[in-house]
This record gives C-alpha cells, sequence and structure tokens, in this order.
C-alpha cells in the first residue's frame, strides 16, 4: 500500500502532461484501499466501533480506471466526457448503500446487533452479488481495452517503421494481471460453497496477487508516464482496394532497393505516401494485398537484408554489430535482435558464423 500510494503521488504529478496518468494513478490508490479490507480483519479492528461495515468497498471503480487508462494512453486526445461517468454507476450505487448500512448500524454499539441490522439489509448477499458483478465487469472492460491496445498495434504496423515506437508490451501484461485476478476470484467463488475451512488462506493469496500487481503497475506506469503516442487514430478505414497498382508497387520497390529509403530509422507511411504522391490508405492497403503484410514489417525486413548484405561484403572492423544495425536503420539495439532473429531465425552472430565470416567476436 506504501508503495502503491507513493507512485501514485509520483504519477498525479505527471498527470498535467498526459492523462493517463491520472487514470493509473487513481487505480492504484483504488487497490491500495481495497487492501484495506483485509487489514480491518488483520488486526482484529472489525470488532471496534466505527471500524465494523465501514464502507471501503471500491472495487467496481477498478475495471472502468483501468479501461480509461488504456484508452487515454494510446490515444492522448482522449477526453472524459460527461457520460463516461455512467461507466462509475455501479460504483456509485455500491458505495451509497454501503454508507446508508453503516449508519444504520453506528447506531449500537453491540456487534451482534450491527450484524442484526446489516442481515435487514441483507449485506452478505448484496456483498456477494457485487464480486459476481465485478469479475463480469472485469472481463467486460479488458476484453475493450485489449481491443484499444490490437488497434493501437495495428495501426503501428501500418504507418511506422521506427523501433523505438512502443509496442505497449508493458499494457498486455497488466491485461494478463487483471485476467489471473478474475480467474483466481471467481475459482474462489466457487470454493467457498465446499471448502469453508480453507477460507482465509485462499483469499489472502488473493490480498497478496493484488498486492503484486500494485508493485507492477506503480513501477512499470512510473517508468513509461513520460511515453505519449502521437498520430494514432482508433478510427479504422474500411476502404479496400479491388485491384493493385502495379506502377504503385514499381515506384514503392524503386524507393526500397534503389533509393534504400529504410536507411530513415523514423521512416513512416505518411512520407512515403508523400514521396510517391499517393493517399496513405492506398498505399497501405496496396502493401497488405501485394507484399502479404503491413508497412512495418516490410521495412524492417529491407533492414535486415541490408545488414546481411553488409555483413557478407564488407569489413567489420571496429564498427561494432549495433553499428551495422543503425546504419541500416535500426535505432534500438533490443529490437534489432528481436527482428533479425524473426526474419532469419537466427541470432546476428549465429548468422556470421553459419556463414564461415570469423570477425573478431569481441567487438561485435
Amino acid at each position: 500500500m506504501t508503495t502503491g500510494i507513493i507512485c501514485s503521488i509520483l504519477l498525479l504529478t505527471k498527470s498535467d502532461k498526459k492523462q493517463s496518468n491520472k487514470f493509473l494513478a487513481l487505480g492504484i490508490l483504488s487497490f491500495c484501499w481495497l487492501n484495506t479490507k483485509i487489514l480491518l480483519h488483520s488486526f482484529d479492528l472489525w470488532k471496534i466501533h466505527g471500524f465494523g461495515f465501514f464502507p471501503n468497498g471500491i472495487e467496481l471503480a477498478l475495471p472502468p480506471l483501468f479501461f480509461f487508462y488504456v484508452v487515454s494512453f494510446v490515444n492522448p486526445k482522449f477526453e472524459f466526457r460527461n457520460k463516461d461517468w455512467l461507466h462509475y454507476i455501479p460504483f456509485f450505487a455500491s458505495q451509497v448503500y454501503a454508507i446508508v448500512v453503516y449508519i444504520a448500524i453506528m447506531k449500537t454499539n453491540i456487534l451482534s446487533e450491527k450484524r442484526l441490522i446489516a442481515d435487514l439489509f441483507s449485506f452478505n448477499q448484496v456483498k456477494e452479488i457485487e464480486e459476481y458483478l465485478l469479475q463480469i465487469s472485469t472481463i467486460i472492460y479488458l476484453y475493450f481495452a485489449f481491443r484499444h491496445i490490437q488497434n493501437y498495434k495495428k495501426w503501428l504496423s501500418n504507418t511506422t517503421s521506427d523501433t523505438q515506437f512502443s509496442e505497449l508490451n508493458f499494457l498486455n501484461n497488466i491485461v494478463i494481471w487483471f485476467s489471473l485476478i478474475s480467474i483466481y476470484t471467481i475459482i474462489n467463488l466457487g470454493l467457498n460453497y465446499f471448502l469453508d475451512s480453507s477460507y482465509n488462506w485462499r483469499w489472502k493469496l488473493d490480498h497478496l496477487i493484488i498486492a503484486t500487481l500494485v508493485y507492477y503497475m506503480g513501477l512499470i506506469g512510473y517508468k513509461n508516464s513520460d511515453i505519449i503516442l502521437k498520430g494514432f487514430s482508433n478510427n479504422s478505414n474500411k476502404k479496400s482496394l479491388k485491384e493493385v497498382d502495379l506502377k504503385l508497387i514499381a515506384q514503392l520497390d524503386q524507393a526500397i532497393k534503389m533509393n534504400k529509403i529504410y536507411l530513415d530509422p523514423k521512416l513512416n507511411l505518411q512520407q512515403v505516401a508523400q514521396m510517391l504522391d499517393v493517399n496513405e490508405t492506398i498505399l497501405s492497403n496496396t502493401i497488405n494485398i501485394h507484399y502479404k503484410k503491413n508497412f512495418r514489417n516490410l521495412i524492417n525486413e529491407a533492414r535486415v537484408k541490408e545488414v546481411k548484405h553488409r555483413l557478407l561484403t564488407e569489413e567489420i572492423g571496429n564498427l561494432s554489430l549495433l553499428g551495422f544495425a543503425v546504419e541500416c536503420g535500426f535505432n534500438s539495439e533490443a529490437s534489432f535482435y528481436r527482428i533479425f532473429k524473426t526474419e532469419t531465425n537466427l541470432t546476428p552472430k549465429q548468422f556470421i558464423k553459419s556463414h564461415s565470416l570469423a570477425p573478431d567476436l569481441k567487438k561485435i
């Protein structure tokens, strides 16, 4: 909880630069607040007047907070509108109910009487319904958040070859974490009917997993808090080509093979479209249909071919392997090794050895 609060404060100080930091900070704080539930029981505070039945159920706010974090991260132009508050109706309804129950039980100091009053409000049954509603809500929001991430990656593959452009893999990891917690919780809810004796340790493990997620979201979220994605549009274009423009293909081939446009590490679809005097959508669709690949893969494939050609025909000398990669259009060491391995099924060193080239590997 302490780590989460510190990370949230740091993220809130950056929220003026990027609003997604605000949603993440509020999400982490919600997780921290959620952990006060188990603290009330761990420190045996539940029996103390004022602590028992305290309205700290904030779970239903978590799925929409994470969803808006993803949406505002991939689309910096996103604006939270009045109708977006509708996503928080279940949370507000839950809180109003919890506050009403809390006010009612505060009329007595006797714990047994408090429980009787709570039973009149069907407290335990309502909280169980909220748990199932939370899991359904989590699944729905995770699905739409995942779609936004995939749409962004599709846009990225079709519009830019810049290997330093974030692919948002950490967001996928957070989606996986949320999914695992949701699955584990659903299993626990089912096991409650059969394994009452093991109730405590199973739910303590649930909170341990949540604590781990707070660490991960806080640290990885702060690490990526300065990333601003420019140019992404979530509006999919349904246009398609009835036939491939062979003249355009010839021009594109010449631009790649003769002019070596791929040597520009920040090359994007807009630049190539302007160069060839063609609409971006037409160019993108032409690449998809003719080459059976997206713009990003087409350019990176050309870069890998250039690296292979230079390794086979030039002296490495004092230039490192990364130096070759940079000269061929790569601007990230990690992405170069990953893309080279994807294209050739070999690491760069394995490629050199397989062609009987034995330069001083200490320099590579």
